[in-house]
């Protein structure tokens, strides 16, 4: 069947024609038929006669033949109709298993309420006042932000407020098709197992959503307006980070047409610092104009791209770029101060010098302790570790990827005043006690006051990265990341995972695999189900586990994750070392995706190669 064949429009002889097409397996008919005849999902008929009439077989058989799952960050997905996409019905389900889920802790967790906000993305201020009215309708509070905001701040509002709960909506970093519905519980950090698994259990048994109008709870007391006395209290607690009076490095800062101005650009401004905006950029817009495609992950050379020719043209010290919800930030540093270049500085990167320098500045005040905490997640460089192990304290640097499980240790911590830095690779920083999320804003204000120190002694971020590396030795980190869409792309990486599981290779890039490190339980292994936070597979190249290479599934996006680290001991000639574990590095990298790709089948092989990939 050819795109336009198709003229129908009633849902009747719309699921016939798709019935009759042959085209999606009968899971995807089994929920497309819900969708067209359910009275309540009336609304959808019109996007998917769309689909249908493009024949666009595999978007509808991948938005229709699964449901929505929690991953690292929440719920969140491309937007369009189906169960595994992102519209009204998927977020109203979210926001009634939360209702549920807040429903077992009594009525003073319903009147403590629910702290709602959102970012620029399209439907997002339509989604927060969607969740609102379905709190309302379940008899719990509501704290709406009366714009949008930050994600950290809504981590940050549920503790300042004392609400039990947080909604965000957002989709992070995800491509600018997506948007999502992220939640924080009472102590503003995200669900950990089993309470996630609990939630998503909650979504599943969702048939009916409750639901009043937007004037009538808020006539009845049920939604409440947020802003400027949050946001002042925010912004302030973020600006008692600071560590040093120095406000010598010109910034220039991108917010990529997102929340960005809301926290970062406030915190830097309010600091003093000399920052000049990217003017493309500057203005929240949920169509993401200048984005690279559909990305406007700073994680990414090409999204950087803008705020680095930007620096490099007015002679700043700093490029910095907030993602859309300005929980993550990318930056680059002036190289030297002869050629004005400005280099891209990775997440490991960033993290490193953060971890060195905060641990500096405790120490020479004279308030480090060997009871002080920096944690960092499985797949974040080594070296932060070293460092921490440098300065005499014992890292936490075995966690889970997810901020979750950052924020969890930190509400486990006897004296939380302890702890001083966490890092993830994904360019996520957290400083101080009071968000439980990783903040853009904290992570902006720390590298402007490191590159204004280092300035102010005549080095540069790249400079100091080398000092490090002199003392440490150097790790080269590098993720590369496979694309695999669809129902196949699933199947592809979840076959994948259980080939290095079954059969992990005995070298990669001649270096022999001398460890295995699986995650999962022998239980969990023998009923094997691809995704969830312990799905990672670690590769040992090295006796000391410094070099290694650990492979899992995102979380969030349609991608399988492969983390390469390598790692040699210092030497006088740094630039050989550098180019010798790059070179390595790089063959470990190309062993293990030729490995990955040869226990998949004939089909699924062809989905790997033909797969987009990148390196990170």
């Amino acid at each position: 069947m050819e795109a336009g064949d198709i003229a129908i429009h009633t849902p009747e002889r719309l699921l016939r024609a798709v019935e009759g097409s042959g085209r999606l397996g009968p899971e995807a008919l089994a929920n497309l038929e819900r969708w067209l005849t359910a009275p309540c999902m009336d609304a959808f008929a019109p996007e998917i006669q769309a689909l249908v009439d493009a024949a666009s077989w595999e978007e509808l058989e991948d938005a229709f033949s699964a449901r929505l799952r929690v991953g690292t960050g929440g719920i969140r997905g491309p937007l369009g109709p189906g169960p595994n996409r992102i519209n009204a019905r998927t977020i109203g389900e979210a926001a009634q298993a939360l209702s549920a889920f807040i429903e077992d802790y009594g009525h003073d967790a319903k009147y403590a309420g629910v702290v709602v906000g959102h970012e620029a993305r399209r439907q997002s201020r339509e989604f927060a006042e969607l969740s609102c009215r379905v709190f309302a309708a379940n008899g719990i509070r509501s704290h709406l932000f009366d714009g949008l905001r930050a994600t950290p701040e809504v981590s940050f509002a549920v503790r300042f407020l004392g609400a039990t709960a947080g909604v965000q909506i957002t989709a992070s970093h995800n491509p600018r098709t997506d948007n999502g519905f992220k939640f924080y519980w009472s102590d503003g950090g995200q669900v950990v197992p089993p309470h996630d698994a609990r939630f998503m259990q909650l979504v599943s048994d969702v048939d009916e959503i409750r639901l009043t109008s937007m004037p009538q709870a808020r006539a009845e007391g049920f939604v409440t307006s947020i802003g400027g006395e949050v946001d002042a209290a925010y912004l302030r607690s973020i600006r008692g980070l600071s560590t040093t009076a120095s406000r010598s490095a010109k910034v220039v800062f991108s917010p990529l047409h997102g929340a960005g101005s809301t926290n970062v650009l406030k915190t830097l401004r309010g600091e003093g610092f000399d920052v000049v905006v990217a003017p493309e950029q500057a203005e929240p817009d949920e169509s993401f104009p200048t984005a690279v495609g559909d990305l406007i992950n700073p994680e990414y050379a090409e999204v950087m791209e803008l705020p680095v020719r930007l620096a490099e043209s007015a002679g700043a010290d700093v490029a910095l770029c907030s993602d859309p919800d300005a929980d993550r930030i990318g930056a680059a540093a002036r190289v030297d101060w002869e050629s004005g270049r400005v280099r891209i500085l990775t997440g490991n990167q960033v993290g490193a010098a953060l971890t060195h320098y905060l641990l500096s500045r405790r120490r020479d005040a004279g308030r480090l302790m060997g009871e002080d905490v920096v944690i960092e997640t499985l797949v974040t460089t080594g070296l932060i570790a070293d460092i921490a192990r440098g300065f005499g304290l014992e890292p936490r640097d075995d966690l889970l990827v997810g901020f979750k499980f950052i924020a969890e240790v930190i509400g486990g911590l006897e004296d939380p005043s302890r702890f001083v830095f966490a890092a993830e690779e994904s360019l996520g920083y957290l400083a101080g006690d009071f968000v439980r999320d990783k903040d853009a804003a904290i992570g902006a204000l720390l590298v402007c006051e490191m590159a204004s120190w280092l300035k102010d002694r005549g080095a540069t971020l790249p400079m100091y990265l080398d000092d490090i590396y002199g003392e440490y030795g150097y790790y080269k980190n590098a993720l590369h990341l496979v694309e695999l869409r669809g129902a196949t792309g699933r199947e592809a990486m979840g076959e994948v995972m259980l080939y290095l599981r079954c059969e992990p290779p005995e070298s990669l890039g001649g270096m022999r695999v001398v460890g295995i490190s699986d995650r999962l339980g022998e239980a969990d292994r023998a009923r094997y189900r691809m995704g969830g936070p312990d799905d990672v597979v670690t590769l040992y190249l090295s006796e000391d586990r410094r070099s290694r290479v650990t492979a899992r599934p995102s979380g969030t996006e349609p991608k399988l994750k492969i983390y390469v680290q390598h790692y040699a001991p210092a030497s006088a000639v740094l630039g050989e070392v550098k180019a010798r574990v790059d070179a390595e590095a790089a063959a470990m990298g190309e062993a293990i995706l030729d490995r990955c790709g040869q226990g998949l089948s004939p089909e699924l092989h062809r989905e790997w190669v033909r797969s987009e990939r990148r390196v990170v």
